[in-house]
């Protein structure tokens, strides 16, 4: 019935590109599209030469002679990689790339772009689609940069705001993890001060970052007197002057032009993102003395906004100490003194400047400004102006409010996505808020109107973005994390809706228990994120660009005895939540195949990456230095490279329809009985095509699961079906083409029971030798295998005696 397989995401199989209809993905024939697939990866945050894992400090000042080539692999293993994600069924890639991998030599766009690395990439996306695979560039980026305990801009870019990156960890203008590793080696324990990479989240209220990213977006506004010497961007006539904003921004927006350029015409690179989980910085700020504890994470050394202006400028401070605690993320521990011994974040030496390479006023930007000083008599930072970042502070404009997301984000999408598509118009633009925020209104304003109060609504920021900025082909690409299991790395039988407490839900409405509990709490946030945004944006295709798993929670307790249920539990949940509320597409974070126990995926101790790469022990061996046990429900396919070194791969390969006649209804699936559902609308079609594929829904059946069992499926009267092992296609047709009905089809396995027995006896076997086996009968726990959490829960308090507590410890397992 079928050319191709369902997960074949060619341009051949699609008959066509993807194009938006009716606010869904659609292919050629006019088929709704599901897309799944990975963040390709993590490691592509860092450069492979020299090694740029966050924890090791081997060259990390020489920022202009690095190189990404290889990231996120050696162009040899790529077609390994882009084997394992086409026999997973997930061919919708998240293309990492920083602007500091295609231009840390410099800002000018002819004589400084990485072309070697451009190569490279154009040529990884030229690969893709003999697998299948399709992708988007996401400018990636987090707290900036490398040198200001992130990702993503170039070094050179401090040196235009006058910021010296060597001497950020003496001053605190920024946690950055290798540098700070030294710190922490150096001087005696504190054990009232633990620290370590988990505080990374904080630099975005710390000196560095917070400057960087107020002169990325208002710049022109807020410091109107730092001014930078360019070539032009067109690569002919003389240097100009221009603003600090329109020096970064053109920079970062012509690198990545040129990117799209080389890689314009790939059938496989449908889009571009323009800038992952994007930040205010001082832009609307709550005031000098305090951050927003609901929205900014106090954790370790957290000095307010005018301690940090002197801290930069050299002068000691005494800052709060803050540790994690509960039931609030964390609480001031004590105050600290912090001592930079007169050594200053900026750079005062300013000689050396010169076109393209600027070096600042010589001072604090925002002292030069006029912002704060310092008081000689009393020893401390004195704010001058406490409303300077809320105010335009050029001639002529001064004293008109300045909103983040309407007069600094939409302008710089727009500008960005027309320069991206200049040479492919049908590249989609996807976009995200700030992390944790619903997107405000963007539609209904005439072109070039200032709207301050945009229409009645309670969820976002009280604006309205103006409609001339909204990019053509827009997909909505918001992120989604359990934040409390990422800041705790814990996870056991409770589960918290950060997202409601963080607006003011009563702490117990936001209490979740168990697996069934985990999944009700994950698919009430993703669909607030789901109908906020599209209340705000109108009918348009979702993609939730970041979603995951730390791996490294409950102290590791995975990697020393294979025991990843924790972890499959919330994998599970989050998949499942997309589902039921029917995500368009989604790319989980991450697939990392330098991923290490040792230091995870290599950036900021985070252990994100369904794969790693460690040799793994088998038997009775005990190196546990260098080898890790692998899980469990995945020691069968070990010795398969496809699927060798991944951990709960058996929760994230699942069925789900990829390509749709008419409109997906509902999915679910049961990763213990294997049992698959799926509904959707059929159209009505005016006529056939000749190869049928406008009525031909194709399902992915993953043989990692049924490839040894017998399958019955069922289908709505009217359907016609058949399945190709070899393709790992359900293709479903509808045989009247003129009718517009409900359908629906399941699939299930033969001998159930069995199955679930197998199940207990693997994980019995595989976990016994660590006393972690199961209490209660085989047959029992696999009977409840396929009952749910309430019913077990009502039957466990109603036995009495020991026989009903084994019941409820099984069931908060």
């Amino acid at each position: 019935m079928g050319d191709f397989a369902a997960a074949d995401l060619s341009d051949a199989a699609l008959g066509g590109s993807i194009s938006i209809e009716d606010g869904r993905f659609v292919d050629g024939y006019g088929r709704a599209l599901m897309l799944r697939g990975f963040n390709v990866s993590g490691g592509s945050k860092l450069p492979t030469k020299p090694n740029g894992l966050s924890h090791l400090t081997d060259g990390f000042y020489e920022h202009r002679t690095v190189t990404f080539t290889g990231r996120p692999f050696p162009l040899g293993d790529a077609h390994l990689h882009f084997r394992r994600l086409q026999a997973w069924g997930l061919p919708f890639i998240r293309l990492l790339v920083t602007w500091e991998s295609i231009g840390h030599a410099g800002p000018n766009p002819t004589t400084d772009l990485d072309l070697e690395y451009i190569a490279y990439l154009r040529q990884l996306i030229q690969m893709m689609p003999q697998y299948g695979i399709k992708c988007f560039i996401c400018a990636h980026q987090d707290v900036w940069s490398r040198f200001s305990g992130g990702s993503g801009a170039p070094g050179w870019t401090f040196e235009a705001a006058g910021l010296n990156i060597e001497a950020f960890t003496d001053t605190g203008a920024a946690y950055v993890h290798g540098q700070d590793e030294l710190r922490r080696a150096q001087a005696p324990v504190n054990e009232k001060e633990p620290s370590g990479p988990f505080v990374w989240p904080s630099g975005y209220q710390k000196l560095a970052a917070s400057t960087m990213a107020t002169l990325f977006w208002a710049g022109d506004a807020l410091a109107p007197d730092l001014r930078c010497r360019r070539s032009p961007l067109s690569g002919s006539g003389e240097p100009e002057e221009v603003s600090v904003q329109e020096f970064l921004q053109g920079a970062l927006v012509e690198a990545f032009g040129r990117l799209a350029d080389e890689v314009a015409g790939l059938e496989a690179c449908v889009g571009f993102e323009p800038m992952n989980e994007p930040h205010r910085g001082l832009v609307n700020l709550h005031g000098f003395h305090n951050w927003n504890y609901d929205t900014d994470l106090h954790i370790g050394y957290y000095p307010s906004l005018a301690q940090a202006l002197a801290l930069g400028s050299g002068y000691a401070q005494t800052v709060p100490y803050y540790v994690k605690s509960w039931p609030w993320p964390t609480r001031q521990s004590h105050q600290s003194l912090v001592d930079p011994l007169g050594r200053s974040a900026w750079i005062d030496d300013v000689s050396g400047a010169g076109t393209d390479r600027p070096r600042g006023l010589g001072k604090c930007v925002w002292r030069a400004h006029g912002a704060w000083d310092w008081d000689e008599k009393s020893q401390k930072p004195v704010v001058l102006k406490p409303d300077y970042f809320e105010y335009d502070h050029r001639p002529g404009s001064e004293g008109t409010r300045i909103e983040w997301y309407r007069d600094c984000y939409s302008p710089f999408l727009r500008r960005f996505s027309e320069r991206v598509s200049r040479k492919s118009p049908k590249y989609f633009s996807l976009v995200e808020p700030i992390p944790n925020e619903f997107m405000p209104p963007w539609a209904g304003e005439s072109a070039g109107n200032r709207v301050d109060q945009g229409p009645r609504q309670e969820y976002a920021v009280q604006t309205a973005l103006p409609v001339n900025d909204r990019p053509r082909n827009l997909v909505y690409a918001p992120h989604f994390y359990d934040l409390n299991v990422l800041f705790s790395k814990s996870h056991a039988w409770m589960s918290v809706n950060v997202q409601g407490l963080a607006r003011g839900m009563f702490v117990l409405n936001g209490l979740y228990f168990g697996s069934s509990g985990l999944r009700r709490n994950y698919r009430k946030q993703i669909g607030n994120i789901v109908a906020y945004g599209r209340a705000s944006l109108g009918k348009l295709p979702v993609v939730i660009g970041e979603i995951g798993i730390p791996y490294d929670i409950n102290n590791g307790h995975a990697f020393l005895t294979g025991d990843y249920d924790k972890q499959r539990d919330l994998m599970g949940a989050l998949i499942s939540s997309m589902e039921d509320n029917l995500i368009d597409g989604f790319s989980l974070w991450n697939y990392n195949p330098d991923n290490r126990v040792e230091y995870g995926d290599g950036w900021n101790r985070e252990d994100f990456s369904v794969i790693n790469g460690d040799d793994v022990i088998t038997g009775d061996q005990s190196d546990r230095q260098t080898k890790v046990r692998p899980d469990y429900r995945n020691a069968i396919h070990e010795s398969d490279e496809l699927y060798r070194g991944c951990r709960v791969l058996d929760t994230v390969i699942r069925p789900y329809a990829v390509k749709v006649a008419g409109v997906p209804r509902r999915s679910d699936w049961n990763p213990r009985t294997l049992r698959y559902e799926f509904e959707w609308a059929s159209r009505e079609l005016t006529e056939r095509m000749p190869n049928g594929k406008c009525s031909t829904t194709e399902i992915y059946i993953p043989s990692y699961h049924y490839s040894k069992h017998k399958l019955h499926i069922k289908a709505s009267h009217g359907l016609a079906w058949s399945f190709d092992e070899s393709k790992q296609t359900l293709f479903i047709s509808q045989k009247d083409i003129s009718a517009s009905l409900g359908q629906k089809v399941s699939i299930e396995i033969d001998a159930v029971q069995t199955h679930l027995m197998q199940r207990v006896r693997q994980q019995r076997e595989a976990l016994s030798s660590h006393g972690l086996g199961t209490l209660a009968p085989p047959l029992l726990i696999a009977m409840w295998e396929t009952v749910t959490f309430t019913y077990l829960a009502l039957l466990a308090i109603s036995i009495p005696g020991v026989l009903g507590a084994v019941l409820f410890y099984e069931l908060l397992k």
